[in-house]
């Protein structure tokens, strides 16, 4: 009668370290995305090379994550910086990356999902997450140095 209470405690215990331990390294990952962000931001001529440069180092950082599947957006409070800018981007400008990775962690004989954030169409809360999937997200903000 235990036994298979236990056995559905031990899997449970085993996803949701999965589900932590992506986490982790997706915030790792924007982390370093945001820090490169930041530094080439001025130093690299346009806001398309910066931001090509902030993905690429998320990329790189993902570590163990599937990086076909990691959604990035970047994002400036001032509206003249943007992704597709040919000029430098504006120094004290504050920018913002965030990366989403598809997670699940269904609840046997049930329709819920314990992931933290479920896609919509309107792109809220996690971005290009899809209204069928569930996204576990990370955003860190930087100024432009």
């Amino acid at each position: 009668m235990v036994l298979p209470l236990l056995g559905i405690m031990l899997v449970a215990i085993i996803f949701g370290g999965i589900t932590f331990f992506n986490y982790t390294a997706l915030a790792n990952a924007v982390e370093a995305g945001a820090r490169e962000l930041a530094e080439s931001g001025r130093n690299q001529g346009t806001g398309v090379i910066a931001c090509q440069m902030a993905g690429t180092a998320l990329l790189s950082s993902a570590g163990s994550l599937n990086t076909s599947q990691i959604t990035i957006e970047e994002s400036f409070i001032n509206k003249s910086d943007t992704c597709s800018s040919t000029s430098a981007l504006i120094q004290g400008d504050a920018g913002t990356v965030t990366a989403t990775y598809p997670c699940n962690l269904p609840i046997p004989f049930t329709t819920m999902n314990l992931c933290p954030v479920q896609g919509t169409a309107s792109k809220t809360p996690a971005p290009n997450c899809t209204t069928s999937a569930y996204c576990i997200s990370a955003t860190t903000t930087v100024y432009i140095e």
